[in-house]
């Protein structure tokens, strides 16, 4: 066995009571503590220190130093992502494993997984609010020229604010970083985006003995057709024509020069 390389961010704990010598899985230690998660495909698990929560996801060492770079940058850009707290690198085992390398984030506070957003089997009268978040997540993503490519009810978290849902990236493996995004940037991740939210809430429904849901109001509840006027009057916006002839408009100023950080769907007749 080597010897582990942490690097940890100023202000958290240094971590070194646990057994990194050891994979995440095998973990018997008194700080662990079970919550709540998604579908993922990595290892994960959360352990305790006073009164905060971290999150430790392994995963092999190029995808684990990726994670942890384009986080801090996501922080230095004001984006809406968890707090990356430390990289763990362990030399000695082979870079390809999957315990080769771990990012540790702080657990949001009251946040919850999409599970505590199941009701009677589906999403009920939070829907509209979950897919106006995961909207809003996007272009504000887009905006600070995050290409995510793996935007899915698994790799956010989820926290009430009034009437609506806060949604935070959790998952920046497959973040790409550019100073502007192009349109077919916007337009690909866009789409993935409707096949892995969609897909998920039919995976939900189906588990639940449902039918499909039916996600031809994705990925916005903002559909205008024919033209003006869609729900937001606004100027300096993007409009991305997609493959399906359906155009995307994101981003840009109301009438008062508030920027908006939602996008609407527009069906030209």
């Amino acid at each position: 066995m080597g010897t582990p390389h942490l690097t940890i961010l100023p202000g958290n704990p240094d971590f070194l009571d646990l057994p990194w010598d050891e994979p995440l899985e095998t973990w018997e230690v008194d700080n662990i503590v079970e919550l709540p998660t998604g579908v993922h495909r990595h290892v994960v698990r959360f352990v305790a220190y006073e009164d905060r929560i971290y999150a430790i996801k392994e995963l092999p060492l190029r995808y684990a130093r990726h994670e942890f770079a384009s986080l801090v940058e996501l922080e230095e850009r004001a984006a809406p992502v968890v707090e990356v707290v430390g990289l763990i690198e362990r030399g000695w085992v082979d870079p390809t494993m999957e315990w080769s390398g771990a990012v540790i984030t702080r657990y949001l506070d009251f946040a919850f997984s999409y599970r505590e957003l199941i009701v009677g089997g589906g999403f009920g009268h939070r829907r509209s609010q979950l897919l106006d978040g995961f909207a809003g997540l996007l272009v504000q993503l887009h905006l600070r020229g995050c290409f995510w490519g793996d935007c899915s009810l698994s790799n956010v978290l989820y926290r009430y604010d009034a009437a609506a849902l806060d949604i935070t990236m959790v998952d920046g493996e497959t973040v790409e970083l550019h100073d502007v995004l192009s349109s077919g940037q916007r337009h690909n991740d866009l789409e993935i985006m409707v096949v892995n939210v969609a897909g998920g809430m039919s995976d939900i429904a189906a588990q639940q003995g449902r039918d499909s849901y039916d996600c031809s109001t994705l990925p916005s509840a903002s559909v205008g057709v024919g033209g003006p006027p869609l729900r937001w009057n606004r100027a300096a916006h993007t409009a991305t024509l997609m493959d399906n002839g359906l155009v995307l408009i994101a981003g840009g100023f109301d009438s008062v020069g508030n920027p908006l950080t939602n996008f609407e769907i527009f069906v030209p007749e």
